[in-house]
């Protein structure tokens, strides 16, 4: 068998799996490669000894572990009376969109997936940790959005106009949903009631500065909660423009100096 000049992939599954040879690594990913080709893989042992120049008892070592682990099958097709010598079959399990029709036990414990061996602390079988890992992931990404789109309407509706602390309300909100532990509706509503009560025991009259420098000390300090501020805080009366000072279009007159308005 000639050695193929196309790409091969490399599952994270068996990248970051630790519990591999490097070299089992390389054998798996040029399993793979020829699968793409042929739809399953019959390179004989001598195939890989002389690709990884290494012996046979070596590259069996190497092929028994990966199946032991659950990251290939091996069958025997054929062989049987009046049939020619009988075809060695292997199949990627870790990665592959396709199952094989006659797949490799793959047994509920690491150490049943390694032959009843403990000490090689085998990983799980990579198809059951990528499946679960993938929805764990979309479950998480929809909660914190959900989270997030409901926490803001609250949030408006608990300020409106105050696009300053609706701001800090949705960084905290993000901070939480960060710490894997995302604002509820009945929890945003709580969280902007604490704040009101916060700013009437301090007794400032910058309210809303006050409340963001409460959110921005939680963000901060990586809290969950709504506390009194720990710092300083500068208090100063909001400015506010009078309703009588409105912009208003400037008369000038003919005896004006113009040099008053620049």
């Amino acid at each position: 068998m000639e050695t193929p000049t196309f790409y091969t992939m490399l599952p994270a599954a068996v990248r970051y799996d630790k519990n591999l040879k490097p070299n089992e690594k390389l054998l798996f990913a040029e399993i793979s490669a020829l699968t793409n080709v042929t739809g399953y893989c019959y390179a004989s042992n001598a195939y890989f000894q002389n690709l990884f120049d290494a012996s046979t008892r070596t590259v069996q070592g190497w092929l028994k572990h990966l199946q032991d682990c659950g990251y290939i099958s091996i069958i025997q097709v054929g062989g049987g009376a009046g049939e020619q010598r009988a075809e060695r079959r292997i199949s990627p399990l870790a990665g592959m969109a396709v199952v094989p029709q006659t797949p490799a036990k793959i047994c509920a414990t690491p150490a049943e997936n390694c032959g009843g061996t403990p000490a090689k602390k085998c990983a799980d079988p990579p198809q059951k940790n990528a499946g679960r890992l993938l929805q764990d992931n979309i479950n998480t990404r929809e909660i914190n959005a959900g989270a997030r789109e409901d926490a803001f309407s609250i949030f408006q509706q608990a300020f409106p106009g105050n696009k300053q602390l609706t701001k800090a309300l949705i960084a905290f909100a993000e901070s939480r949903a960060a710490g894997k532990h995302p604002l509820t509706m009945n929890a945003a509503k709580l969280a902007c009631n604490k704040l009101k009560q916060l700013a009437d025991e301090a007794h400032v009259r910058d309210r809303s500065g006050y409340m963001v420098a409460v959110l921005e000390q939680s963000i901060l300090r990586g809290w969950e909660g709504l506390f009194p501020l720990k710092d300083d805080f500068v208090d100063k009366a909001p400015v506010q423009r009078p309703a009588n000072t409105a912009d208003r279009p400037r008369e000038i007159g003919p005896d004006t100096d113009i040099t008053e308005f620049l």
